[in-house]
């Protein structure tokens, strides 16, 4: 039968009675294999053949012969074989054999042997004579005896085509051949004659002879001429020659393959149109279609043969699962493989008589057994691949082949195909016999870059397929071989069967675990093993402490052959030993592989490392099977079941060193490392790992490993996760805890986002397990409370099917959260826990309510503890934020002391001394018990994952909470200085209203709140009140003494502004202790910095008197009140200001006040003589104002005050006129106060428009519609409220602007006084039109102004120029218009001017 390697090549097959092959075989294998082929048929598309192998025969060998001096193979790389090793092949050849070689018979089948396509006579020849006498009757003879159907002129059968050829005659001349034609590349007729010479006319003779005559004839001879080179006398052939050689040879294959081809495609029609006709043998179809798919794969066209061999497969389905006539075809098929039942009954000669029970007497029924049992070298499944293991072929046409070995070989045939697509190195390779010509062995040897590795995934993927349906078929195959024989039994019986079940399924698992392995090694490539090795390391596999691993470099971890087996013995001792930790992955590696980012890899690596993934979990199941099968080594189904099945009460411990008799069982834990089977376990790997536990953990770990990073390189992290519960299991197992509590501490996020809650809760009581080995008591802490919350009553309801139950023991939820409480007291750092996985229904009263005689308020907490053992909670705070976003202000609140939850629901007293009024929202509730917090954040957009309520979590993350003080309650309100000095430090008062307190001590601390607001703490002092400051170093607080009750005490802090601001903000926190229990006041004051009103001066100077006149007005277009203003004399100056008057002056933005003061120096008698030179020129403007906005708020919230008082909502007072006062300056707009200021009287809007619903809102509703009817009553009583006459003490402000007199040099005073006209004394001056009027101009100066010495001499004196101007328009001036004089003593000027 033909060798499988050899359908890979096109047979060529050569004569050489000269022996000249030798010379040529060099240069030959440079040209091979032939590149850039095209078959063009005529029932099919045009196909390019890249490279076409050929495997040259001598004639007169077998083409299956192995020895190689029969056969010469081209190699996919040039220059593979070397000449020396060419001439030893034809060393013994003798001229003149294989010439009358006896025409073979051809087999009645066809497709059955595989022939030549070629057939090349060489020739040397260097006279004419000589081509007469021998050689030309020798070629005769040849064609003759090799004649192909095409060149036959008999009748011949068309089954002749099956094995179509063409064949050549090749003339090779050397140089010893005494005269050669002058140019090697004289091929053509024409050259030849033009030639002169022997072999110029041997070549002439040959054509003459023997190619056709006719113009469309094939020429068939072909000239090769070797000469030698001048430079170093070696042989060298012309390019010429082997050019026109190439091109005949590429062109009588092709033309043989077309003959073939078309011949095969018609018998197949033929055949398949003979399917339903009885006797039809599907066996001798497949042959006869399997040699079309073997001619396509010897020419390259390896996507044909693949199709071809794809249709088989399923025409050989449709027969098994009895689609076809299933009785027509079952005499076609054996019921059972030889060499399996063989392996079978030497599997079962290991086993005792006893445990076959009654002692019966079994037989298998192969006939060739013993033989089987002999030739059984391999392990089972190991050459999967190999499809010349076995005469396949010869044991279909004879129809003694089992289902199960037809399709191994179509699987091995469509494998090696895939491969061969893939352009993968063939596995079976390695497995050639050393026989094989060093030519054949870089067949298909490719770089890693050319590798097709989609094709390679197709490979592992389709054997993931067909070892599922083969492991059946193999079943059935083995049990079809069992046939007990004693009495009382028939055949196929189940109680015998059962005896067989185990050696049928370990035989099973082998074949598989050895041909998963196969695939591995044909698939793995270079580029896929550089991205592996550093997963590998960096999990710090097992596979790096076994040092009896031949293969320890390989992270596949290839099955050991036959062939690659030593037969020394292997020690377990280093493999029985428990790994050490830091053989294990760490935490920190294992979260790096799987976070590690793709490299840049080869196209397609993803898709295969994926597909090995599942064949490498292919094997780990096997070895899972097999070990749970297995007695001798003790091991578990527990240790493979993962976390779930790892509790205490599951696992039995087994000595490994007890006798057989103790367990019932034969001693077989030694085993065969060299691979025999032992109950039908074969492979060095299985039966190393059975050896001990320690060895099966070991070997179940290390695939487990590989899986996991091929896993990760094939982008399947889910695959990958779980795949690390079973490495957990392990180590678990080998009390390995701490690697075991780092494989957990991943697995546990996994399975919770999953929410595989059934294998969640198990898994972390392992985890706590382990954490409680290791004394890590944080982490076991928070583990404990996972598994507190994942066994409440209302998640069992929730993920706990009604039909479905957790399949491991119950837990002791009771013990679980004492421990947990009474390990976490001994922590450090307190361990959080989310409130929602403990309690529901958790609901805080958002309506507060005052302490009685006491400042603060409380609140209730309600919540439902869904926990089945009651929880003693040491602290319960829920912390309140305000709602405005600007300024964060936050509150706790506390329960006063320890508090029992008992399971169900459970109302907590809270409550708080600190006094803060805003509106707050629930950011945070926190019950403590021992170390353990738990605590709801509703700032944490983290999902309730269905533990809890979602709707109440929600709802309790919207309830909003009004605070407001008590009206008794004390209270801090900032403020501006009323009295503002312009030029000097401004500062901020700050009264404190001790209410009903009388406070021992306290501190007051100031913050800014706005940038560029320095406040200076260190400089305040107190404005008013008997309160004294103990300590104000500290930047920031002030510390202060006591205050009695209802007393009141301003503090003033200075403060300074680096930027331009128009309204500051101040936090004040006012801490103070009353009878020993510590309270706090917190509010945030905007104060605008901005003057309210505007003050512009303008001087006119005289002689003696200078005139000031302000004129004041508003700077924001609101109305004020002006209640007064004053400005001193000094000694110096004396002013005289016009009374202002009883009431107060209201000014607007477009009538501002003037306010004109006369100022003149004092006499000399009054003052010094010197006071005009004294540098003090300053005087100060004192006005005294208030806000019409802030009146209007006053007058209104002392109308509302007093109503409340008379009424049952005192308490409210605080709350409503604070609001009252914030919704009226922020309604009012500058119209509506300039009409209150005009009339003087305030509009009060209705109920509705005050917007009073939000601050109702706040109110507990018992009294809500109360104080809304109420409210409602006193608006409408009151709807219009007088704005008072007088400014009240509490909004007047005083305003101080410092103004300094100006110095003037000289002042000039003119007067023009006229004398012609008409009118007496007391009557009314006039003048006639058209007529000139005399006018007297006098001018006088004085230097009084000036800081300078009067004038005393001439030098001293200063020149002055006037000048008269008029409009020409009315006037026209006459005489002199201009003028000047010297300043030199106080004397007047006088000048007539004539108009």
């Amino acid at each position: 039968m033909e060798h499988s390697k050899s359908s890979r090549k096109v047979t060529v097959e050569y004569t050489d009675p000269s022996g000249i092959y030798a010379v040529i075989s060099e240069d030959l294998q440079k040209r091979l294999p032939l590149r850039n082929l095209y078959w063009n048929s005529a029932t099919r598309p045009l196909r390019s053949i890249s490279s076409l192998h050929i495997e040259l025969v001598q004639a007169g060998s077998s083409t299956s012969s192995s020895d190689p001096s029969e056969r010469v193979s081209s190699v996919a790389l040039d220059g593979a074989a070397e000449n020396a090793e060419a001439r030893d092949i034809l060393r013994d050849n003798r001229p003149g054999s294989g010439v009358g070689v006896k025409k073979e018979r051809r087999h009645q089948i066809p497709g059955v042997r595989q022939t030549p396509y070629l057939k090349i006579f060489f020739l040397r020849c260097s006279d004419v004579e000589s081509y007469r006498v021998t050689y030309r009757k020798q070629i005769r003879e040849w064609i003759k005896g090799n004649t192909p159907p095409t060149q036959s002129t008999a009748s011949v059968n068309t089954q002749e085509f099956h094995d179509a050829f063409e064949w050549l005659i090749v003339h090779v001349i050397l140089p010893d051949d005494g005269r050669s034609i002058s140019r090697a590349s004289a091929t053509s007729k024409s050259e030849v004659r033009s030639s002169i010479g022997g072999s110029s006319a041997v070549i002439e003779k040959l054509r003459a002879d023997f190619n056709g005559s006719s113009k469309t004839a094939v020429d068939r001879v072909s000239l090769i001429q070797i000469t030698r080179s001048p430079q170093n006398g070696q042989n060298q052939a012309s390019s010429d020659g082997w050019e026109d050689f190439i091109a005949k040879t590429k062109s009588l294959i092709l033309s043989s393959f077309d003959l073939r081809v078309t011949q095969y495609e018609e018998d197949i029609k033929e055949r398949e149109a003979q399917r339903s006709i009885p006797g039809w043998n599907f066996n001798t179809f497949f042959v006869l279609k399997e040699g079309l798919a073997r001619g396509f794969e010897s020419v390259g066209l390896v996507e044909d043969a693949l199709n071809g061999y794809r249709e088989l497969a399923v025409g050989l389905n449709s027969i098994i699962e009895g689609r076809d006539d299933k009785e027509q075809h079952r005499e076609h098929f054996k019921h059972f493989t030889d060499d399996l039942s063989a392996t079978l009954k030497s599997a079962l000669q290991s086993e005792e008589s006893h445990n076959l029970g009654d002692r019966q007497t079994i037989t298998i029924n192969s006939v060739t057994q013993d033989r089987h049992a002999r030739e059984n070298r391999h392990i089972l499944g190991a050459n999967i691949l190999d499809a010349d293991r076995k005469p396949f072929r010869e044991l279909i046409l004879a129809n003694e082949i089992s289902v199960f070995d037809f399709q191994c070989y179509l699987f091995a045939r469509e494998a090696s195909l895939l491969l061969r697509l893939a352009n993968a190195t063939d596995p079976s390779d390695d497995d050639e016999s050393v026989n094989e010509a060093p030519t054949d062995v870089a067949l298909n040897v490719a770089s890693s870059e050319s590798q097709n590795l989609f094709l390679l995934a197709e490979v592992c993927r389709r054997s993931i397929e067909f070892f599922s349906a083969a492991g059946r078929m193999m079943r059935d195959d083995l049990r079809s071989s069992v046939h007990p024989l004693s009495k009382g039994h028939a055949p196929g019986n189940p109680t015998m069967l059962s005896v067989f079940e185990r050696p049928i399924e370990d035989m099973v698992a082998s074949w598989t675990f050895s041909a998963c392995q196969r695939i591995l090694d044909a698939t793995n490539v270079p580029s896929l093993q550089a991205q592996l090795q550093p997963l590998l390391r960096s999990l710090k596999s097992v596979v790096e402490v076994y040092p009896d691993s031949n293969n320890s470099s390989d992270p596949l971890s290839r099955e050991e052959l036959p062939r690659r087996t030593s037969s020394l013995p292997v020690s377990t001792r280093a493999s029985s030993k428990p790994l050490s930790p830091d053989k294990i992955p760490s935490i920190t590696s294992l979260d790096a592989m799987r976070l590690l980012p793709p490299a840049s890899s080869q196209t397609g690596t993803q898709e295969l490392a994926a597909q090995q993934a599942e064949l490498v979990i292919l094997k780990r199941r096997i070895t899972a099977s097999i070990g749970h099968r297995s007695n001798d080594a003790g091991i578990k189904r527990a240790s493979l079941a993962g976390p779930l099945s790892l509790s205490g009460s599951d696992l039995e411990d087994i000595s490994l060193d007890d006798t057989p008799s103790k367990h019932g069982r034969p001693d077989e834990s030694s085993g065969n490392s060299h691979g025999s089977a032992v109950n039908g376990i074969q492979g060095r790997e299985l039966n190393q790992s059975l050896r001990s536990e320690s060895s099966f953990h070991q070997a179940y770990e290390k695939l487990t490993m590989m899986a996991l990073a091929l896993n990760v390189l094939g982008g399947r992290r889910r695959s990958a996760e779980s795949l690390t519960t079973d490495l957990a299991a392990i180590r678990y197992r080998s009390q390995d805890y701490i690697s075991a509590a780092s494989y957990f501490r991943q697995l546990s996020s996994f399975y919770h986002n999953n929410d595989w809650t059934r294998l969640e809760v198990p898994m972390l009581d392992i985890y706590a397990k382990c954490l409680k080995h290791l004394n890590r008591w944080q982490d076991f802490c928070r583990i404990g409370l996972q598994i507190l919350a994942k066994t409440t009553s209302r998640q069992s309801l929730l993920h706990t099917p009604t039909d479905l139950r957790l399949q491991h023991r119950p837990l002791d939820v009771d013990h679980y959260l004492q421990e947990v409480i009474n390990t976490s007291s001994s922590l450090e750092r307190p361990v959080s826990t989310p409130l929602h996985l403990h309690f529901e229904d958790v609901h805080l009263d958002p309506y507060i309510r005052h302490l009685d005689e006491e400042d603060g308020f409380r609140m209730s907490l309600e919540l439902r503890n869904i926990m089945s053992a009651a929880l003693e909670a040491q602290d319960i705070r829920v912390k309140l934020v305000s709602l405005e976003e600007e300024q964060r202000r936050d509150i706790w609140m506390t329960s006063p002391g320890p508090d029992l939850l008992q399971t169900g629901l459970s109302v907590v007293r809270l409550q708080c001394t600190v006094m803060c009024p805003a509106w707050y929202r629930i950011e945070r509730i926190e019950i403590r018990s021992a170390n353990i917090v738990f605590t709801h954040d509703a700032t944490s957009n983290a999902s309730f994952d269905g533990l809890a309520s979602s709707d109440g979590i929600l709802q309790l993350n919207s309830t909003r909470v009004l605070v407001w003080p008590d009206e008794k309650a004390l209270e801090a309100r900032p403020s501006l200085c009323k009295s503002i000095s312009l030029g000097k430090p401004r500062s901020i008062e700050i009264l404190i209203s001790s209410g009903r307190n009388k406070v021992s001590h306290g501190k007051l601390s100031v913050r800014a709140c706005s940038a560029g607001l320095r406040l200076h703490t260190a400089e305040t002092d107190v404005v008013s009140g008997n309160c004294l400051i103990l300590q104000k170093a500290q930047a920031g607080n002030v510390e202060f003494g006591a205050l009695d009750a209802q007393s009141k005490t301003i503090f003033r802090v200075p403060y300074g502004i680096e930027s331009d601001l128009r309204k500051i903000k101040v936090k004040v926190e006012v801490s103070y202790t009353v009878e020993g229990q510590g309270y706090q006041y917190n509010c945030i004051g905007e104060l605008p910095i901005q003057l309210p009103l505007s003050v512009n001066v303008q001087d006119s100077f005289q002689e003696r008197s200078l005139f000031s006149n302000f004129k004041i007005d508003t700077a924001n277009s609101m109305p004020l009140r002006i209640g007064g203003y004053t400005m001193h004399s000094t000694k110096a100056f004396q002013v005289a200001l016009p009374p202002l008057g009883s009431a107060p002056l209201t000014i607007f933005a477009r009538q501002p006040l003037s306010l004109v003061a006369k100022i003149r120096q004092s006499r000399p008698e009054t003052a010094n003589a010197q006071t005009s030179l004294s540098p003090d020129r300053m005087l100060m403007l004192r006005i005294k104002y208030a806000c019409v906005e802030h009146e209007i708020s006053t007058a209104v919230e002392d109308v509302l005050t007093e109503a409340l008082i008379k009424s049952e909502f005192t308490d409210l007072s605080r709350l409503l006129v604070t609001v009252l006062g914030k919704v009226l300056r922020s309604t009012l707009s500058s119209q509506d106060l300039e009409t209150i200021g005009l009339l003087g009287e305030i509009q009060m809007s209705s109920f509705e428009q005050h917007l009073w619903q939000p601050v109702l809102n706040g109110l507990h509703p018992d009294r809500r519609d109360k104080v809304a009817k109420w409210l409602a009553n006193w608006q409408a009583e009151n709807s219009a409220t007088a704005l008072p006459q007088a400014i009240d003490s509490r909004n007047l402000l005083e305003l101080m602007v410092p103004f300094e007199i100006p110095e003037i040099p000289i002042v000039v005073t003119g007067r023009l006084e006229t004398f012609n006209c008409g009118g007496g004394p007391g009557e009314g001056r006039f003048a006639a039109m058209d007529h000139s009027l005399l006018a007297e101009l006098s001018l006088s100066y004085s230097r009084h102004w000036s800081k300078s010495t009067d004038v005393t001499s001439e030098n001293d004196a200063l020149n002055i120029t006037y000048e008269v101007q008029a409009s020409p328009d009315v006037w026209l001036i006459g005489g002199q218009r201009k003028g000047h004089f010297s300043a030199k003593v106080q004397i007047g000027f006088i000048d007539n001017v004539a108009t």
